[in-house]
């Protein structure tokens, strides 16, 4: 089994059930509109866009901010569900022993598998959006938000991988049943800044979201929103930042995911 292989699975895998599941891809491609409008709702049932200016200290288009906030927000999930939470599904489906035993590392089964379906739906909700970012701000606006979060999505992605695998690895030692994602996730969008800049929260707070990388992502994405063009400075030092946090996190998920497999054949976790 080729690398490749792995990567063509992934695809392969939401093709076949998205074509053989409608109505999956109808909540898939309606999803992002739902969460967007519901955010946007509650913002301006409590205040106009001058407030929201005011309180996130940034000349900043509402709209833009939360279309780059639900697109991030997604990816960041989707990532958190389909690596860190394919231990827990392929745990319960049976067919965890099998990954642990295929010929490539559990950590490189699982990002590999995950990378193309990550890009191509994550790109598919984005395309969802940008009549939308056309429409406020302009053809050359637009395209030019597009292409920052589109980057956010991409670099962003690059440290979330490790960030999951180590939850994967801490996964897999566990007996038991219970899905410690489904608490975990949303704490960890709310102390990234998701509905909310990390950079207005309190210092305990601050200091968490700092550690945890879609903090940037967030903030890479939302430079979308600005009026006026991003200052590259910003984004050349969110992208060094996000790197770095890549290079630390995905050492850190290989040599935590080799020993978690060790450990849960050793007790039998699997």
């Amino acid at each position: 089994m080729s690398v490749f292989s792995l990567l063509k699975s992934g695809v392969i895998l939401d093709i076949y059930f998205f074509k053989n599941n409608r109505a999956e891809m109808i909540s898939f491609l309606t999803w992002p509109y739902i969460l967007l409008i519901l955010m946007l709702g509650m913002g301006f049932i409590f205040g106009s866009a001058q407030t929201f200016k005011s309180n996130v200290k940034v000349n900043a288009d509402p709209v833009v901010f939360f279309v780059a906030s639900t697109l991030i927000a997604m990816a960041s999930m989707s990532v958190m569900w389909e690596v860190g939470g394919a231990v827990l599904t392929h745990r319960w489906s049976g067919t965890l022993p099998y990954v642990l035993l295929a010929p490539y590392r559990t950590s490189i089964t699982l990002v590999m598998s995950y990378v193309p379906r990550y890009l191509l739906w994550s790109f598919i909700q984005l395309a969802e959006f940008v009549p939308l970012l056309i429409w406020r701000e302009g053809i050359l606006g637009g395209l030019q938000d597009t292409l920052v979060i589109a980057l956010a999505i991409v670099i962003g992605m690059l440290p979330i991988l490790g960030f999951s695998a180590i939850f994967g690895s801490f996964l897999l030692t566990l007996k038991e049943e219970s899905n410690v994602l489904s608490w975990l996730n949303p704490i960890i969008l709310i102390l990234s800044g998701a509905f909310y800049p990390a950079y207005l929260f309190p210092a305990w707070a601050r200091l968490i979201s700092q550690l945890i990388p879609t903090t940037y992502t967030f903030e890479l994405a939302r430079l979308a929103s600005l009026v006026g063009a991003p200052k590259l400075a910003e984004m050349t030092f969110l992208i060094a930042v996000l790197l770095g946090m890549s290079l630390l996190y995905n050492l850190a998920s290989y040599a935590a995911l080799g020993k978690a497999e060790r450990k849960a054949l050793r007790k039998g976790a699997i």
